[in-house]
């Protein structure tokens, strides 16, 4: 069976399967050491069947089920976490440093899988705090969600494209648009095609531009000791498993010459890890 890798966008030469759940198949290719979906759902069924509030909704519920104790200690660190800084968001607080500042120019800024808007609302209400003004764009396949946040961002005089986001990405490039900052905060994982995406993201940023992205650590410890039962395993809608060194990998191929990352940022006591790419 031909399989394609996405970071080589192309026919792997070898893949070994890691895990099956139902219909959907986790592999690795031989070549790279990626893990992703070798069959993941098509755009289509992103708009509605597998919309992301559905499928968030039904995974809660069968972690719910198939493990109360843990899900319930884990819904309890949210809580604690989110009391003792409620103000935190470290992507927010990536995003503000390494936005690059123009006093004359609004800052142009971009999110990918975009939900509702709440990152974007927060983070043009950060620049204003700080003196600048942000004008929001998102891109949203959930059309729920594209009309959620298209109320959010319509009275700051940003839009809301409705399309997966490498048609959203060709639809703005189209229009000539050009972006200062980039978000992509659990978005990447979704992505059928990364390695296109970051491509066309890397024509649409800006000279002294940056992309901030958020996304599960698969070399986490805790997927480690909690093997099929990770909280980062999400079938069919986590089609991409990264590494820092795979993540590493699929900017550079994708043309960006700097990737950001400091340990901090690949914790591996994290289940999540961050970075930003640059030109």
């Amino acid at each position: 069976m031909e399989i394609v890798c996405p970071i080589l966008a192309r026919p792997t030469s070898g893949f070994e399967i890691v895990m099956r759940r139902d219909q959907w198949e986790l592999v690795r290719c031989r070549e790279t050491g990626f893990v992703f979906l070798s069959n993941p759902p098509v755009y289509n069924q992103l708009k509605s069947e597998f919309a992301w509030e559905k499928t968030y909704e039904a995974e809660r519920k069968r972690r719910q089920e198939s493990e109360p104790t843990v899900h319930a200690a884990s819904q309890l660190a949210k809580k604690l976490k989110y009391r003792i800084n409620p103000r935190r968001n470290r992507i927010a607080d990536m995003a503000l440093r390494f936005s690059a500042s123009n006093a004359n120019e609004p800052i142009r800024l971009l999110d990918i899988g975009c939900g509702s808007g709440r990152l974007m609302l927060e983070l043009c209400q950060r620049f204003e705090r700080r003196g600048a003004t942000a004008v929001p764009f998102g891109i949203e396949v959930s059309e729920q969600l594209a009309v959620e946040s298209s109320e959010i961002v319509s009275p700051l005089g940003g839009a809301i494209v409705k399309n997966h986001a490498v048609g959203g990405c060709r639809h703005l490039k189209g229009q000539g648009q050009k972006f200062d900052l980039v978000m992509m905060s659990c978005f990447l994982e979704h992505e059928a095609q990364p390695l296109e995406l970051l491509r066309s993201l890397h024509a649409l940023l800006a000279k002294n531009g940056s992309i901030v992205i958020k996304v599960p650590n698969y070399a986490c410890w805790n997927r480690h000791i909690r093997g099929a039962r990770w909280c980062g395993y999400r079938f069919p809608d986590h089609v991409n498993y990264f590494t820092p060194r795979t993540l590493r990998m699929l900017a550079q191929g994708a043309g960006f010459s700097r990737f950001h990352q400091s340990w901090f940022d690949r914790n591996p006591v994290n289940d999540n890890m961050y970075c930003v790419l640059q030109k």
